[in-house]
Protein backbone atom coordinates (compact mmCIF):
# COMPACT_ATOMS: atom_id res chain seq x y z
CA UNK A 1 0.00 0.00 0.00
CA UNK A 2 1.77 2.85 -1.37
CA UNK A 3 1.15 6.98 1.15
CA UNK A 4 -1.99 8.06 -1.14
CA UNK A 5 -3.98 4.57 -0.46
CA UNK A 6 -2.73 4.55 3.26
CA UNK A 7 -3.80 8.23 3.63
CA UNK A 8 -7.45 7.24 1.71
CA UNK A 9 -7.45 3.72 3.97
CA UNK A 10 -7.80 5.82 6.84
CA UNK A 11 -9.92 8.88 5.91
CA UNK A 12 -12.22 6.58 4.38
CA UNK A 13 -12.86 5.41 8.24
CA UNK A 14 -12.06 7.93 10.25
CA UNK A 15 -15.46 9.44 9.80
CA UNK A 16 -18.52 7.48 9.31
CA UNK A 17 -17.42 3.88 11.74
CA UNK A 18 -17.91 0.63 10.56
CA UNK A 19 -18.66 -0.88 7.43
CA UNK A 20 -21.50 -2.64 8.60
CA UNK A 21 -23.27 0.43 10.23
CA UNK A 22 -23.43 1.96 6.48
CA UNK A 23 -24.73 -1.18 5.24
CA UNK A 24 -27.54 -1.21 6.86
CA UNK A 25 -28.59 2.22 7.48
CA UNK A 26 -28.38 2.29 2.88
CA UNK A 27 -30.35 -1.14 2.78
CA UNK A 28 -33.09 0.14 5.01
CA UNK A 29 -34.36 2.76 2.83
CA UNK A 30 -38.05 1.64 0.29
CA UNK A 31 -39.32 4.88 -0.65
CA UNK A 32 -38.47 8.60 -0.39
CA UNK A 33 -38.48 9.73 3.20
CA UNK A 34 -37.58 13.54 3.44
CA UNK A 35 -36.05 16.93 1.52
CA UNK A 36 -33.17 18.22 2.94
CA UNK A 37 -31.57 21.42 2.29
CA UNK A 38 -28.87 22.43 2.46
CA UNK A 39 -26.91 25.74 2.26
CA UNK A 40 -23.75 26.32 1.08
CA UNK A 41 -21.29 23.58 -1.09
CA UNK A 42 -18.03 23.87 1.05
CA UNK A 43 -16.74 22.06 3.40
CA UNK A 44 -19.02 21.29 5.15
CA UNK A 45 -22.03 21.32 2.74
CA UNK A 46 -20.55 19.04 0.52
CA UNK A 47 -19.91 16.24 2.81
CA UNK A 48 -23.20 16.47 4.12
CA UNK A 49 -24.56 16.04 1.05
CA UNK A 50 -22.84 12.99 0.00
CA UNK A 51 -23.07 11.59 3.09
CA UNK A 52 -26.18 11.56 3.35
CA UNK A 53 -27.01 10.46 -0.94
CA UNK A 54 -24.72 7.44 0.01
CA UNK A 55 -26.98 6.47 3.26
CA UNK A 56 -29.98 6.85 1.76
CA UNK A 57 -30.67 7.75 -2.26
CA UNK A 58 -33.97 8.62 -2.02
CA UNK A 59 -33.76 11.24 0.53
CA UNK A 60 -34.11 14.48 -1.64
CA UNK A 61 -30.97 16.77 -1.39
CA UNK A 62 -30.50 20.43 -2.45
CA UNK A 63 -27.77 22.68 -1.70
CA UNK A 64 -28.42 26.28 -2.06
CA UNK A 65 -24.88 27.80 -3.36
CA UNK A 66 -24.09 31.07 -5.17
CA UNK A 67 -20.77 29.92 -6.84
CA UNK A 68 -21.47 27.21 -9.77
CA UNK A 69 -18.04 25.72 -9.10
CA UNK A 70 -15.88 24.41 -6.15
CA UNK A 71 -13.07 26.85 -4.78
CA UNK A 72 -10.77 25.51 -2.29
CA UNK A 73 -9.71 27.50 0.47
CA UNK A 74 -6.93 25.11 2.13
CA UNK A 75 -4.27 24.63 -0.29
CA UNK A 76 -5.15 28.14 -1.77
CA UNK A 77 -1.71 29.49 -0.12
CA UNK A 78 -0.07 27.45 -2.69
CA UNK A 79 -1.13 29.38 -5.47
CA UNK A 80 -0.21 32.21 -3.49
CA UNK A 81 3.21 30.93 -3.05
CA UNK A 82 3.60 30.25 -6.95
CA UNK A 83 3.21 26.63 -6.30
CA UNK A 84 -0.25 25.54 -7.97
CA UNK A 85 -2.85 27.84 -9.79
CA UNK A 86 -6.61 28.34 -9.49
CA UNK A 87 -7.54 26.00 -12.06
CA UNK A 88 -5.67 23.22 -9.46
CA UNK A 89 -7.95 24.12 -6.52
CA UNK A 90 -10.97 24.81 -8.81
CA UNK A 91 -13.84 21.63 -9.36
CA UNK A 92 -17.18 20.99 -10.75
CA UNK A 93 -19.94 19.96 -9.09
CA UNK A 94 -21.23 17.83 -11.98
CA UNK A 95 -20.71 14.04 -10.62
CA UNK A 96 -22.80 15.31 -7.74
CA UNK A 97 -25.38 16.42 -9.81
CA UNK A 98 -25.24 13.30 -12.22
CA UNK A 99 -23.83 10.56 -9.98
CA UNK A 100 -25.81 11.64 -6.83
CA UNK A 101 -29.06 13.40 -7.61
CA UNK A 102 -28.06 15.97 -5.66
CA UNK A 103 -30.01 19.41 -6.79
CA UNK A 104 -28.03 22.99 -6.98
CA UNK A 105 -29.71 25.99 -6.82
CA UNK A 106 -27.23 28.62 -7.59
CA UNK A 107 -28.57 31.84 -5.68
CA UNK A 108 -28.45 33.75 -2.13
CA UNK A 109 -30.79 32.91 0.26
CA UNK A 110 -32.47 35.59 2.23
CA UNK A 111 -34.82 34.27 5.14
CA UNK A 112 -36.10 30.86 7.05
CA UNK A 113 -40.04 30.57 7.66
CA UNK A 114 -39.33 27.96 10.85
CA UNK A 115 -43.06 27.18 10.98
CA UNK A 116 -43.74 26.31 7.96
CA UNK A 117 -39.75 25.08 7.32
CA UNK A 118 -39.02 27.02 4.28
CA UNK A 119 -35.84 28.32 2.85
CA UNK A 120 -36.94 31.53 0.01
CA UNK A 121 -33.84 32.74 -2.21
CA UNK A 122 -35.05 36.08 -4.10
CA UNK A 123 -36.67 33.35 -7.17
CA UNK A 124 -37.28 30.01 -5.01
CA UNK A 125 -39.25 29.08 -1.87
CA UNK A 126 -37.76 25.18 -1.11
CA UNK A 127 -39.45 23.05 1.56
CA UNK A 128 -37.87 21.20 3.79
CA UNK A 129 -37.61 18.23 6.53
CA UNK A 130 -34.24 19.05 7.92
CA UNK A 131 -32.11 22.20 7.06
CA UNK A 132 -28.52 21.93 6.95
CA UNK A 133 -26.51 25.22 7.17
CA UNK A 134 -22.97 25.67 5.98
CA UNK A 135 -22.41 29.39 4.94
CA UNK A 136 -19.01 29.69 6.34
CA UNK A 137 -17.60 32.77 7.99
CA UNK A 138 -17.84 36.59 7.57
CA UNK A 139 -14.71 38.84 7.30
CA UNK A 140 -15.41 41.75 9.76
CA UNK A 141 -13.54 45.42 8.71
CA UNK A 142 -15.37 46.97 10.97
CA UNK A 143 -12.61 47.72 13.58
CA UNK A 144 -10.22 48.72 10.57
CA UNK A 145 -10.19 52.77 10.36
CA UNK A 146 -10.63 54.62 6.99
CA UNK A 147 -11.72 50.88 5.33
CA UNK A 148 -13.90 51.28 2.17
CA UNK A 149 -15.96 49.41 -0.25
CA UNK A 150 -13.26 49.18 -2.86
CA UNK A 151 -9.73 48.89 -0.15
CA UNK A 152 -10.37 44.92 -0.83
CA UNK A 153 -8.56 46.05 -4.20
CA UNK A 154 -5.69 47.58 -2.47
CA UNK A 155 -5.68 45.23 0.85
CA UNK A 156 -6.70 41.74 -0.74
CA UNK A 157 -7.81 39.41 2.58
CA UNK A 158 -7.58 36.16 -0.06
CA UNK A 159 -9.48 34.39 3.16
CA UNK A 160 -12.22 33.01 0.60
CA UNK A 161 -10.47 31.21 -1.83
CA UNK A 162 -11.49 33.13 -5.40
CA UNK A 163 -10.85 36.54 -7.30
CA UNK A 164 -8.87 37.58 -4.06
CA UNK A 165 -6.10 34.73 -3.99
CA UNK A 166 -5.74 35.29 -7.98
CA UNK A 167 -5.11 39.01 -7.12
CA UNK A 168 -2.82 38.85 -4.05
CA UNK A 169 -0.47 36.11 -6.22
CA UNK A 170 -0.04 38.59 -8.60
CA UNK A 171 0.84 41.51 -6.57
CA UNK A 172 3.41 39.40 -4.61
CA UNK A 173 4.48 38.12 -8.43
CA UNK A 174 4.81 41.89 -9.93
CA UNK A 175 6.63 43.09 -6.41
CA UNK A 176 9.60 45.10 -6.97
CA UNK A 177 12.64 43.38 -5.79
CA UNK A 178 13.75 45.14 -2.60
CA UNK A 179 9.93 46.26 -1.57
CA UNK A 180 8.17 45.30 0.77
CA UNK A 181 5.35 42.63 2.02
CA UNK A 182 3.02 43.10 4.84
CA UNK A 183 0.49 40.53 6.04
CA UNK A 184 -1.85 41.38 8.88
CA UNK A 185 -3.08 38.83 11.25
CA UNK A 186 -6.17 39.18 13.38
CA UNK A 187 -6.94 38.05 16.87
CA UNK A 188 -8.12 34.48 17.26
CA UNK A 189 -10.38 32.51 16.70
CA UNK A 190 -10.40 33.06 13.13
CA UNK A 191 -10.68 30.39 10.39
CA UNK A 192 -7.49 28.08 10.01
CA UNK A 193 -5.95 29.18 12.86
CA UNK A 194 -1.89 27.66 10.72
CA UNK A 195 -3.14 29.30 7.63
CA UNK A 196 -1.76 32.78 7.91
CA UNK A 197 1.79 31.56 8.97
CA UNK A 198 1.81 29.07 5.90
CA UNK A 199 1.05 32.06 3.73
CA UNK A 200 3.96 33.98 5.14
CA UNK A 201 6.25 30.85 4.79
CA UNK A 202 5.61 30.34 1.21
CA UNK A 203 5.58 33.71 0.09
CA UNK A 204 9.07 34.00 2.19
CA UNK A 205 10.27 30.98 -0.21
CA UNK A 206 8.98 32.19 -3.65
CA UNK A 207 10.91 36.10 -2.45
CA UNK A 208 14.01 33.53 -2.03
CA UNK A 209 14.14 32.46 -5.09
CA UNK A 210 13.12 35.47 -6.81
CA UNK A 211 13.26 38.44 -5.01
CA UNK A 212 15.27 38.03 -2.11
CA UNK A 213 16.04 41.81 -1.19
CA UNK A 214 12.22 41.84 -0.33
CA UNK A 215 11.24 41.87 3.02
CA UNK A 216 8.21 40.09 4.51
CA UNK A 217 6.57 42.12 8.04
CA UNK A 218 4.14 40.03 9.68
CA UNK A 219 1.44 42.13 11.96
CA UNK A 220 0.42 39.30 14.69
CA UNK A 221 -2.45 40.45 16.63
CA UNK A 222 -1.84 37.49 18.74
CA UNK A 223 0.52 36.95 21.78
CA UNK A 224 2.27 34.47 19.47
CA UNK A 225 2.10 32.27 17.24
CA UNK A 226 -0.99 30.15 17.49
CA UNK A 227 -0.77 27.17 15.76
CA UNK A 228 2.62 25.31 15.03
CA UNK A 229 4.05 28.15 16.48
CA UNK A 230 7.65 26.54 17.25
CA UNK A 231 8.40 24.80 14.17
CA UNK A 232 7.39 27.97 12.16
CA UNK A 233 9.62 29.92 14.30
CA UNK A 234 12.53 27.96 13.81
CA UNK A 235 12.33 27.52 10.10
CA UNK A 236 12.37 31.06 9.67
CA UNK A 237 15.20 31.63 11.59
CA UNK A 238 17.14 28.98 9.57
CA UNK A 239 15.85 29.71 6.35
CA UNK A 240 13.92 32.77 6.13
CA UNK A 241 15.63 35.09 8.97
CA UNK A 242 16.69 38.41 6.15
CA UNK A 243 13.66 38.16 4.32
CA UNK A 244 10.63 37.89 7.42
CA UNK A 245 10.37 40.25 10.47
CA UNK A 246 7.58 38.55 12.70
CA UNK A 247 6.05 41.22 14.80
CA UNK A 248 3.81 39.98 18.11
CA UNK A 249 1.23 41.81 19.30
CA UNK A 250 0.94 44.12 16.60
CA UNK A 251 -3.02 44.59 15.48
CA UNK A 252 -3.45 46.73 12.87
CA UNK A 253 -6.37 49.03 13.42
CA UNK A 254 -6.60 51.16 10.28
CA UNK A 255 -5.43 51.51 7.07
CA UNK A 256 -4.49 54.63 4.62
CA UNK A 257 -3.55 54.98 0.96
CA UNK A 258 -0.36 54.30 -0.70
CA UNK A 259 -0.58 50.47 1.08
CA UNK A 260 -0.04 51.45 4.76
CA UNK A 261 -1.16 49.26 7.76
CA UNK A 262 -1.77 51.86 10.72
CA UNK A 263 -1.12 49.52 14.42
CA UNK A 264 -0.92 51.41 18.08
CA UNK A 265 2.53 52.31 17.32
CA UNK A 266 3.44 53.11 14.62
CA UNK A 267 2.36 53.26 10.59
CA UNK A 268 3.97 50.81 8.44
CA UNK A 269 4.33 51.20 4.49
CA UNK A 270 3.95 48.21 2.14
CA UNK A 271 4.67 47.42 -1.62
CA UNK A 272 1.81 44.53 -0.94
CA UNK A 273 -0.53 44.65 1.70
CA UNK A 274 -2.47 41.51 2.62
CA UNK A 275 -4.68 42.67 5.24
CA UNK A 276 -6.68 39.16 6.89
CA UNK A 277 -9.55 40.86 8.75
CA UNK A 278 -11.46 39.38 12.40
CA UNK A 279 -13.97 37.52 11.29
CA UNK A 280 -17.57 36.79 12.65
CA UNK A 281 -20.84 34.00 12.16
CA UNK A 282 -22.34 34.63 8.68
CA UNK A 283 -25.23 37.63 8.72
CA UNK A 284 -27.58 35.01 7.67
CA UNK A 285 -27.36 33.05 10.42
CA UNK A 286 -27.81 36.44 12.53
CA UNK A 287 -30.69 38.04 10.21
CA UNK A 288 -32.37 34.31 10.66
CA UNK A 289 -31.97 34.94 14.54
CA UNK A 290 -29.84 31.77 14.90
CA UNK A 291 -27.34 33.57 17.06
CA UNK A 292 -27.96 34.04 20.69
CA UNK A 293 -27.85 37.74 21.68
CA UNK A 294 -24.40 39.32 22.08
CA UNK A 295 -22.74 36.14 20.93
CA UNK A 296 -20.03 35.79 17.76
CA UNK A 297 -20.82 32.06 17.03
CA UNK A 298 -23.83 29.90 16.04
CA UNK A 299 -24.43 27.71 19.31
CA UNK A 300 -25.22 24.04 18.43
CA UNK A 301 -25.64 20.47 20.22
CA UNK A 302 -22.45 18.90 19.77
CA UNK A 303 -23.81 15.53 19.30
CA UNK A 304 -25.71 16.44 16.12
CA UNK A 305 -25.06 19.99 15.28
CA UNK A 306 -28.51 20.53 15.82
CA UNK A 307 -29.13 24.08 16.36
CA UNK A 308 -29.76 25.34 19.78
CA UNK A 309 -32.29 27.80 18.99
CA UNK A 310 -34.62 25.62 16.74
CA UNK A 311 -35.74 22.44 15.66
CA UNK A 312 -34.80 20.62 12.40
CA UNK A 313 -32.17 23.19 11.69
CA UNK A 314 -28.48 21.88 11.93
CA UNK A 315 -25.63 24.30 11.43
CA UNK A 316 -21.68 23.08 10.34
CA UNK A 317 -18.53 24.16 9.77
CA UNK A 318 -16.90 27.36 11.12
CA UNK A 319 -19.66 29.87 11.78
CA UNK A 320 -20.40 27.65 14.70
CA UNK A 321 -19.63 28.54 18.42
CA UNK A 322 -16.39 26.65 20.36
CA UNK A 323 -18.52 27.19 23.35
CA UNK A 324 -20.91 25.09 22.23
CA UNK A 325 -18.84 22.59 20.17
CA UNK A 326 -15.29 22.23 22.36
CA UNK A 327 -12.02 23.69 21.03
CA UNK A 328 -11.86 22.42 17.87
CA UNK A 329 -10.25 24.14 15.36
CA UNK A 330 -12.07 26.37 12.26
CA UNK A 331 -10.21 24.09 9.08
CA UNK A 332 -11.82 22.79 6.59
CA UNK A 333 -11.06 18.88 7.95
CA UNK A 334 -13.56 19.46 10.58
CA UNK A 335 -15.97 21.23 8.56
CA UNK A 336 -15.90 17.74 6.42
CA UNK A 337 -15.72 15.78 9.86
CA UNK A 338 -18.95 17.92 10.96
CA UNK A 339 -20.81 17.32 7.40
CA UNK A 340 -20.74 13.56 8.38
CA UNK A 341 -21.23 13.72 11.81
CA UNK A 342 -24.19 16.10 10.63
CA UNK A 343 -25.08 14.08 7.62
CA UNK A 344 -25.62 10.56 9.45
CA UNK A 345 -27.92 12.27 12.32
CA UNK A 346 -30.25 13.91 9.89
CA UNK A 347 -30.54 10.17 8.01
CA UNK A 348 -31.02 8.95 11.24
CA UNK A 349 -33.61 11.30 12.49
CA UNK A 350 -35.71 11.03 8.76
CA UNK A 351 -35.22 7.16 9.13
CA UNK A 352 -36.22 6.79 13.16
CA UNK A 353 -32.42 4.97 14.05
CA UNK A 354 -30.70 5.64 16.84
CA UNK A 355 -28.11 8.38 16.47
CA UNK A 356 -24.04 7.07 16.47
CA UNK A 357 -21.89 8.68 19.08
CA UNK A 358 -19.41 11.86 16.75
CA UNK A 359 -16.21 11.14 16.82
CA UNK A 360 -13.77 13.48 14.45
CA UNK A 361 -10.26 13.62 13.09
CA UNK A 362 -8.31 16.86 12.12
CA UNK A 363 -5.08 17.19 10.30
CA UNK A 364 -3.77 20.36 9.23
CA UNK A 365 -0.78 20.75 6.80
CA UNK A 366 1.63 23.67 6.50
CA UNK A 367 4.07 24.12 3.68
CA UNK A 368 7.18 26.21 5.41
CA UNK A 369 8.62 26.24 1.62
CA UNK A 370 8.09 24.94 -2.28
CA UNK A 371 9.64 21.88 -1.01
CA UNK A 372 8.77 20.88 2.98
CA UNK A 373 5.91 21.09 5.84
CA UNK A 374 4.83 20.39 9.13
CA UNK A 375 1.57 19.05 10.70
CA UNK A 376 -0.74 18.95 12.94
CA UNK A 377 -3.22 15.88 14.06
CA UNK A 378 -6.01 15.50 16.35
CA UNK A 379 -9.04 12.72 17.15
CA UNK A 380 -11.97 14.23 18.77
CA UNK A 381 -14.83 12.41 20.43
CA UNK A 382 -18.13 13.56 22.20
CA UNK A 383 -17.61 13.81 26.06
CA UNK A 384 -21.03 12.66 27.67
CA UNK A 385 -20.23 14.69 30.87
CA UNK A 386 -19.39 18.19 28.97
CA UNK A 387 -21.85 17.50 26.38
CA UNK A 388 -18.68 18.78 23.74
CA UNK A 389 -16.04 17.50 21.38
CA UNK A 390 -13.03 16.99 23.25
CA UNK A 391 -9.73 15.97 22.26
CA UNK A 392 -8.27 12.10 22.72
CA UNK A 393 -5.22 12.30 21.19
CA UNK A 394 -2.93 14.67 19.12
CA UNK A 395 0.35 14.66 17.69
CA UNK A 396 2.39 17.16 15.98
CA UNK A 397 5.68 16.92 13.52
CA UNK A 398 9.01 16.58 15.18
CA UNK A 399 10.17 19.24 12.02
CA UNK A 400 9.82 19.84 8.65
CA UNK A 401 10.32 17.52 5.36
CA UNK A 402 9.66 17.36 2.40
CA UNK A 403 7.37 13.78 3.05
CA UNK A 404 4.77 15.85 4.94
CA UNK A 405 4.69 18.20 1.51
CA UNK A 406 4.07 15.49 -0.37
CA UNK A 407 1.60 14.09 2.02
CA UNK A 408 -0.12 17.63 1.97
CA UNK A 409 -1.08 17.17 -1.49
CA UNK A 410 -1.92 13.67 -1.52
CA UNK A 411 -4.77 14.69 1.68
CA UNK A 412 -6.30 17.46 -0.71
CA UNK A 413 -6.60 15.36 -3.58
CA UNK A 414 -8.13 12.58 -1.68
CA UNK A 415 -10.42 15.08 0.76
CA UNK A 416 -11.39 16.64 -2.66
CA UNK A 417 -12.34 12.98 -4.10
CA UNK A 418 -14.35 12.39 -0.99
CA UNK A 419 -16.14 15.73 -1.57
CA UNK A 420 -17.22 15.66 -5.34
CA UNK A 421 -16.65 12.51 -6.65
Amino acid sequence: MNRRELIRYFFNLSILGSVNTLSYVRNSYSKSIGKVVILGAGWGGLSAAKTIKKLNPNIGVTIIEQNKSFQSCPVSNWVIGDLKSMDDITFSFQTLKNKYAIEFLHERANKIDFDKKIITTKSNRLEYDKLILSPGIELDYSNIENWKEDSHLFFPAAWKAGEETKLLAQQVKNINDGGVIGISIPLSPYRCPPGPYERASLIASYLKKNKNRTKLIILDANQKIVSKGKLFMEYWKNNYSDIIEYRANSGVVGIDNGGIFITDFEDIRCDVANLIPQQKVSHFLKDNNLVENGKNWASVNAFDFSSSMHKDIFIIGDSTSQSSVGRVPKSGYIANSMGKVCGLAVVAELMDFEKLTPSMINTCYSLVSDEEGISVSAVYSYDENSKKIITTSAGLSPNSSKIIKENAWDWAQNIWEDMLS
